[in-house]
Parts: C-alpha cells; structure tokens; sequence
C-alpha cells in the first residue's frame, strides 16, 4: 500500500516523496514534509502500536505541523474489522496538530485508502489491485494538493 500510495505521489511533476519506515523518520523529515501519509496495520480495531508511538512523538510545541497536508491509508485482516475507526484515529491525532486532512480520489476512500488482506477473494494473496489502486489515487490527489499550496 506505501509503495502504491508513494507512486501516485511521484506522478506529479514538481512533487517529490519518500517513502520511509517509521523507525527512519526523524523530526527533521516531519518539519520538513509539506504533506504526512501515514499508513498502519489495523490490530484489533486501532492503529498499531508502533504507528501511535511514532504519531505521539510529533513535536507539539508551537504546533509546527499546523497547516501541513495530511492523509491516512490501513490494511485489515477482515470486513468490518476496524479500518474506518483506525482511519479516524490517525486522522483525529492529525487534526490535533493543526493538519489538513486530504481524502482519496474515490468516494471509496473517502477517508484515505484501505485494504483488505485475510478474508474472502483477498486472503491467502498479495494486496489486491482494487486496494493498490485507491492508495495510488490517495497519493496523486495529495501530490497535486500540495503542489498548488506551492
């Protein structure tokens, strides 16, 4: 899903993206960053607990994130299995920080972009092309967002 969301972002000439762990991302990337698209695995209906450590050590003083461009992508094991709530979450916390809260390019991924990865069609198999799709339209539409704040 990162890879598909970091190649609709590199559609858009004069955008550029990185793609990252969480644990190779420092403060100075986030200062810097005009936009944060942050992804997590859905456990037990809420973001990861690694995704939550790194969103709480977000400077906060002066609110240096305010006004930067934000979106949110997941992947659940199931239907119904927590993805919107886990989007919420990450949005709520971006929104704390002042963020703009961008959506995906569909009215499916009103909320940013989600996949399904161990039920029904989708289990036992690679992230399905459906999913791919909405996240690489998460990434363009934040691509060209940021692009005309500049």
């Amino acid at each position: 899903m990162a890879e598909a969301v970091a190649k609709g972002v590199a559609a858009i000439d004069g955008v550029r993206g990185v793609l990252k762990p969480l644990s190779e991302v420092t403060e100075n990337d986030i200062l810097r960053a005009s936009a944060i698209i942050l992804g997590s695995p859905v456990y037990n209906g809420n973001l990861s607990p690694e995704v939550q450590v790194f969103i709480n050590s977000w400077p906060f003083e002066g609110r240096p994130l305010k006004n930067k461009i934000g979106a949110v992508f997941v992947t659940g094991g199931g239907f119904s299995i927590g993805e919107e709530a886990t989007m919420f979450a990450m949005i709520r916390s971006m929104m704390i920080h002042g963020m703009i809260i961008v959506g995906g390019d569909e009215l499916e991924a009103a909320f940013g972009a989600s996949a399904i990865t161990g039920e029904g069609d989708f289990a036992g198999k690679e992230v399905d092309d459906i999913f791919l799709k909405k996240a690489e339209g998460l990434g363009l539409r934040v691509g060209e967002i940021v692009l005309g704040f500049h």
